[in-house]
């Protein structure tokens, strides 16, 4: 349940980094519009990229105690996260997210494809 509300919790975290260039966009030519669209999705990629690859959480995950780490419990790296967040699109498509939910069920570690890829897995914070 931590890991569905953690999803959320950064799900509308994103939404509120994003707002901005969405307000913005109509606004301005087509250029600057792609433009504000492309700074948002390198603000994304940072966000669940860099931040789970280089600290091992999200702020969503932080604030539920949760951290992503290697299988044999090392720090998760960047290449990892990377796989686990391009094979999240396994998960999410096109079942909403029954794949994952699926997989997190009937893996010992809770795994969604993602980990199974990346060879990691989200675990309580020490």
């Amino acid at each position: 349940m931590q890991r569905i509300l953690a999803f959320l919790l950064d799900s509308v975290l994103i939404g509120v980094i994003g707002l901005p260039f969405m307000l913005l966009a109509p606004f301005v030519g087509d250029l600057a519009a792609l433009l504000l669209l492309s700074v948002y999705i390198v603000l994304g990629l940072v966000y669940a990229l860099l931040l789970e690859g280089l600290l091992g959480y999200t702020p969503g995950k932080y604030l539920f105690g949760l951290v992503v780490v290697k299988s044999d419990g090392s720090r998760c790296t960047i290449p990892a996260s990377v796989l686990r967040n391009l094979a999240w699109i396994v998960d999410v498509l096109p079942t909403l997210n029954l794949v994952a939910m699926i997989s997190i069920y009937l893996t010992d570690e809770n795994q969604r494809v993602g980990d199974l890829v990346a060879n990691t897995v989200v675990a309580k914070q020490q």
